[in-house]
């Protein structure tokens, strides 16, 4: 009897929006017979909340060390929108059947994307409650995604080339042996999911120790901030790909480039406007010495994003032209990426990174697709594939050359379909 159904309905059935765009939906209420209200009440958040618990010892009164649990958590709110759909000055009656209360709020222009990790989120909800008198309150929540654009090209220094050096002694005195030194350079430090990386190693061994590997890893770093009872971070760190070269021997030089892909199953989020959490990426590049000495190892901080570099146009040898991102009618943008490697080009100088992307990289495809009524959706991005919770024990794999897929954070209460996507043609 009563209230027999009760829906939050957006008029976009993926329920994925962008910063700036209004949310526009109705809610549905069914009732088997008449019913006295108070009021019908809509809210709609954005907040991001960390949490996590860790064991920590004191000493009690009697001099003996006791074990306790303490919860670290913080919060943030982006916005808050409420709004009555009836009453709100006494009671009123729902007659019996279906009533529909339509709404409409505009999204904030700075938000962070939907994330959801280990220790915090980044979550976005509508709720709607019926105020019902002298009986139980009947009330609904869904869960609506953000998907916020970070442009690359908005930041000048990642389209310049990274070069990193590193030298090493591994003998106690400095003159019984000469040094490692391990450079790193890529061409530019921006890149999207699905998109290669080049890079080029040079490894010059004036020591007297083997190298036995050269490992590169691409490593993601998350980083949750609580504010009670303290400040304290929690960080964790998975590694997305790697691949392991072959080793040279003592006083002996080799230089390599070589290609490392970004999963294209990698679910970037974009926290630029989040205070509590931080998605970092770097590569890392390790030089593997013999024996019982110590690596060399060398980080490259580089930047993920959903808008490509598009620092090739301006070379003569690419002829690509110049395109711009409409936020506002995403579905008219044609994201490009670097395009491939020109077959007339001199080889790679050892010693730094040509500003050319590799041989053969694929297209970039910012979301896979899914099947949807277009006619219904105009202007919304398609939803990234749901995969597994980020969990750092499930990230092994062996030691070899596999570009292993990420395990990225998924969205609970969400379709969990993962479509294929056809690469468009360049």
């Amino acid at each position: 009897m009563g209230v027999t159904n009760l829906q939050i309905i957006f008029d976009n059935p993926t329920a994925v929006f962008m910063p700036g765009q209004s949310v526009t939906g109705r809610v549905l209420i069914t009732t088997s017979s008449s019913v006295k209200i108070r009021s019908i009440k809509l809210k709609f958040r954005g907040e991001a909340q960390v949490s996590w618990t860790e064991q920590e010892s004191r000493r009690s009164d009697n001099g003996e060390t006791e074990n306790y649990s303490v919860k670290y958590d913080a919060e943030e709110e982006y916005f808050e929108n409420k709004m009555t759909l009836v009453g709100g000055g006494g009671e009123s009656k729902l007659e019996e059947g279906e009533q529909v209360y339509p709404f409409n709020i505009s999204l904030p222009h700075q938000l962070p994307s939907t994330f959801n990790g280990e220790h915090g989120h980044v979550r976005y909800t509508a709720k709607v409650k019926v105020d019902i008198p002298w009986g139980k309150d009947k009330e609904t929540e869904k869960i609506f995604q953000v998907i916020s654009p970070l442009n690359l090209n908005d930041e000048p220094s990642l389209a310049e080339p990274k070069k990193e050096e590193k030298e090493k002694f591994y003998c106690c005195c400095c003159c019984e042996s000469g040094p490692t030194t391990l450079v790193v350079c890529i061409p530019y430090s921006g890149f999207v999911p699905g998109q290669i990386i080049p890079l080029t190693i040079e490894l010059d061994n004036n020591s007297n120790v083997t190298i036995d590997s050269v490992k590169i890893k691409l490593k993601r770093d998350l980083t949750f901030k609580a504010r009670h009872p303290n400040d304290k971070t929690n960080f964790s760190s998975s590694e997305l790909a790697v691949l392991r070269l072959q080793g040279i021997e003592a006083h002996a030089s080799k230089t390599w480039t070589e290609q490392m892909m970004v999963p294209n199953s990698l679910m970037f989020s974009n926290l630029k406007y989040c205070g509590i959490i931080t998605d970092q990426y770097v590569l890392n590049v390790e030089a593997v010495a013999g024996g019982m000495y110590e690596n060399t190892d060398i980080n490259v901080k580089i930047a993920m994003g959903n808008i490509p570099l598009t620092i090739a146009q301006d070379a003569p040898q690419f002829n690509i032209p110049v395109q711009s991102f409409d936020q506002n009618n995403p579905s008219n943008n044609q994201f490009i990426t670097n395009p491939t490697y020109p077959t007339d080009l001199p080889p790679p100088v050892p010693g730094f990174a040509q500003q050319i992307p590799p041989y053969g990289q694929p297209p970039f495809i910012p979301y896979p697709q899914q099947p949807m009524n277009t006619a219904q959706i105009s202007g919304q991005p398609s939803l990234y594939p749901q995969t597994q919770m980020y969990n750092q024990s499930q990230l092994p794999y062996p030691d070899v050359n596999i570009q292993q897929p990420a395990f990225n954070p998924s969205y609970p209460n969400l379709s969990t379909t993962e479509v294929t996507p056809s690469a468009p043609s360049l």
